[in-house]
């Protein structure tokens, strides 16, 4: 009897530990303070990729700038392009920075059109960032309907 009870408590143990350590792992990290703020792109060159009839892709691309307004509660809004979007979550990327190249995503959700020749009424887009270095972030648009994850654009986004 008394080896069961032992067992039992470092049952207890181990599964304390692991519900502690998920719980650690979903609390709210911020971005960083020097991250928010108003930030801007030149006109970069946008790729829009579009599904036809025929399964086959098509692409359309034009120029279009795009701008950015970071809060310090990890919430973003802008344009890309003509295409408006608000509330875009600022989610902390969990992999190496230095390695993936990505620090932070920015979560757009459902925009509109972003130019003139857009043949999409509507698609979802994260902004992928790098880390940030002085007044200069490094950037990808990514097209991420589905399971696609289509790079659009290179950004890169200077401080306003």
């Amino acid at each position: 009897m008394k080896n069961y009870c032992w067992n039992y408590n470092k049952l207890n143990t181990g599964i304390l530990i692991l519900v502690t350590f998920f719980l650690h792992s979903c609390e709210k990290r911020s971005i960083p303070s020097e991250l928010a703020g108003n930030w801007k792109t030149g006109k970069q060159q946008i790729t829009v990729r579009t599904v036809s009839d025929k399964r086959k892709f098509q692409f359309i691309s034009d120029t279009a700038t795009v701008k950015l307004k970071i809060d310090d509660d990890n919430i973003a809004a802008g344009y890309i392009g003509s295409a408006k979007f608000e509330n875009a979550r600022i989610k902390i990327n969990g992999g190496n920075p230095k390695r993936t190249g990505i620090a932070y995503i920015i979560e757009c959700g459902s925009i509109g059109k972003i130019f003139d020749s857009d043949p999409l009424d509507s698609k979802e887009v994260e902004i992928w960032l790098g880390p940030l270095e002085g007044n200069i972030i490094d950037a990808e648009l990514r097209y991420t309907e589905g399971w696609s994850y289509f790079p659009m654009a290179g950004l890169i986004f200077t401080r306003e």
